[in-house]
């Protein structure tokens, strides 16, 4: 077993233990098993929570995702715990039906947390992903053109390309639907520049460059105001 897993276990156990030693004293009535009964989910309820924080440390980068919701299990539990002490130590004085509808609402606005978190966390992840996406083009153009600078001899071809590097680098690195038709316009462009410049066409590859150059500078007036 992992030791991630066994120390997030430990940690229940030992919740666990303590909660028990301090409502084993009160009376055993019905609204102490339905106390009980509501704590012991709760507690249930943080198993899952150990696996789906220690798997996310491995399956994500930036784990800040899965705090909200750790922070609402935590919450939840804590909440849970010390409201059915406080509905087992005046069961007395509290009607069954009352005791219900409390452990009914904490379990529902614990599970609304975690619904309503766990959305914000697949959208933060969604919006996350396209943005990659989105700047995926412009990063596979730049590191094209770095590794055509690496396979030419002629300085002057690479000084050009250089030059076109540094233009992509400081072009907007945000791919929009708007700007698709021109950045394939650029792609293409780049396939001739890449065939002059390996055959040492230093002219060739300077003209294809400049108009390179000019579409990135179109792309860019495009991306600005086709918001």
């Amino acid at each position: 077993m992992d030791k991630k897993y066994l120390h997030g276990y430990i940690m229940i156990l030992f919740v666990l233990i303590i909660y028990g030693a301090a409502a084993i004293p009160f009376p055993k009535t019905i609204i102490f098993t339905i106390a009980f009964a509501f704590s012991l989910l709760a507690i249930v309820a943080q198993i899952y929570m150990v696996h789906t924080v220690i798997k996310s440390q491995v399956l994500m980068k930036d784990r800040i995702y899965d705090f909200p919701l750790l922070r609402i299990s935590v919450s939840y539990l804590i909440v849970q715990l010390l409201v059915s002490l406080l509905l087992m130590e005046f069961s007395a004085r509290i009607p069954v039906f009352a005791a219900v509808l409390v452990e009914v609402i904490i379990l529902a606005a614990a599970v609304l947390g975690f619904v309503a978190v766990g959305a914000a966390k697949r959208e933060v992840i969604r919006q996350d992903i396209q943005l990659k996406k989105e700047l995926a083009k412009m990063k596979e153009l730049q590191t094209r053109i770095n590794l055509l600078v690496s396979q030419c001899e002629e300085e002057q071809i690479k000084d050009i390309l250089q030059k076109l590097s540094e233009e992509v680098r400081y072009s907007n690195p945000v791919s929009r639907e708007i700007s698709e038709e021109i950045e394939d316009e650029i792609a293409v462009l780049f396939t001739e520049a890449e065939a002059a410049a390996l055959d040492g066409d230093e002219e060739n590859t300077a003209e294809v460059c400049n108009r390179m150059k000019e579409l990135l500078k179109e792309r860019d007036r495009i991306c600005k105001y086709g918001k």
